[in-house]
């Protein structure tokens, strides 16, 4: 058993990390989630916050009660992942700031290398960890910037068809060495650990994406700033993830309301960054 204390920064004390879980309907992950803190007690000062988006479905109450360490933070309505997160944002007091998605598992001693690679790079303003699947599979959580079709290719069959399966290989960087180190273009924000400071120069998510893009809309702009984003296999998480944004078949694309909410937010990124030059100097 972990002997080490429960390093929850006090009120008046500055955090190393504040650790931030946006939850919409997932009591039980973020019950699994909280409890794997308490079990691998990350060997540095921290605080957590936790944003319930308006789920009703008592997450705030069970986290009061089974996690009083933690804090929440209880939205009257369902701001979505940017804005849940951007409330857990103006409240964290943390160095660093770790989004933390309710379906990861943390494993002991991977946080704290993750911190000690990113203070040893202080040009890079957002890193991204090894993400496993529960197989210990890779799994795809760093990518090139879209084309104007990416979204439609990634959630719908068209994505099947040759042309449109060359660019989700390059979207999704399948040609990648995930056992080193690199640049990415944008790192998805399930598992994020953001400087502070470089939030405090160029603002917090934008909340005209409900969900979808917001990530690869802040990773643009860190780019933009003159700072880095960096894959850094050196921290590991498991990631339970389930693409619900997904259609099997064409008509899914109307009715299935994640798939609505992606390709809605697509285009609002495509518009807000169109004629833009790709910030990294690269045509890649």
């Amino acid at each position: 058993m972990n002997k080490r204390p429960f390093r929850i920064a006090g009120k008046d004390e500055k955090p190393r990390v504040s650790f931030i879980t946006v939850n919409h309907g997932t009591p039980h992950f973020i019950r699994s989630l909280l409890q794997g803190v308490e079990t691998i007690r990350p060997d540095f000062d921290f605080e957590y916050l936790v944003v319930d988006n308006a789920s009703g479905d008592g997450t705030p109450e069970m986290v009061r009660e089974q996690f009083p360490w933690a804090t929440v933070i209880a939205s009257p309505e369902n701001l979505g992942f940017g804005g849940g997160n951007n409330l857990g944002l103006k409240a964290a007091r943390g160095e660093y700031i770790f989004l933390c998605n309710p379906d990861l598992v943390l494993l002991e001693g991977e946080l704290e290398s993750w911190l000690y690679w990113m203070d040893a790079h202080p040009d890079v303003g957002i890193s991204c960890p090894r993400v496993i699947n529960p197989d210990g599979s890779d799994q795809h959580a760093t990518y090139r910037f879209p084309k104007a079709l990416t979204p439609l290719y990634r959630r719908s069959f068209v994505g099947r068809l040759p042309f449109a399966r060359r660019e989700l290989n390059r979207y999704l960087m399948e040609d990648m060495d995930r056992d080193v180190e690199q640049d990415v273009d944008w790192v998805f924000g399930a598992a994020m650990l953001i400087r502070r400071e470089l939030l405090e120069r160029i603002g917090l998510f934008d909340e005209r994406f409900f969900m979808y893009f917001e990530d690869a809309d802040l990773c643009r702009r860190v780019w933009e700033s003159g700072s880095r984003v960096c894959y850094t296999p050196v921290a590991r998480v498991i990631h339970y993830h389930k693409r619900e944004s997904r259609t099997r078949y064409p008509w899914q694309a109307f009715t299935n309301r994640l798939t609505r909410i992606h390709l809605n937010s697509g285009m609002k990124y495509f518009l807000k960054h169109r004629g833009k030059a790709h910030p990294r100097g690269t045509s890649t």
